[in-house]
């Protein structure tokens, strides 16, 4: 039996823009906070997407409007007392989440680990 996993999308680094490469604070935000939690990067499907728009596969999930990155795509609904108003979206019928802040709250309470300090 396959179990459902949350999926994060994150920006690769080093993506051109303006004739420059860059990188995604918030993205390298979420990556530091999965390098101090190894054992929560294991339990999810992390991809690593193209700066360029349209970023398939996540408006193939959410639509066009919700192609921000980073993104947390939960496998099922989620509450706790630790996430705020306005963490958790839904689109499509999809739940997720999108910014450092939030996702690192969702990732923290599913998993067991501590949260961001307020």
């Amino acid at each position: 039996m396959t179990v459902a996993r949350d999926r994060l999308f994150l920006l690769r680094p080093d993506w051109i823009d303006q004739d420059r490469p860059w990188f995604c604070m918030a993205c390298a935000a979420v990556e530091g906070f999965l390098g101090y939690y190894p054992a929560v990067r294991e339990a999810l499907d992390v991809a690593y997407l193209p700066y360029a728009r349209p970023r398939h596969p996540v408006v193939d999930l959410l639509g066009e409007a919700h192609q921000n990155l980073p993104t947390l795509i939960l496998s099922a609904p989620f509450e706790h007392p630790d996430l705020r108003e306005g963490d958790l979206q839904q689109a499509n019928g999809v739940w997720f989440v999108t910014d450092e802040g939030p996702i690192t709250r969702v990732l923290a309470a599913r998993h067991g680990v501590s949260p961001p300090h307020p």
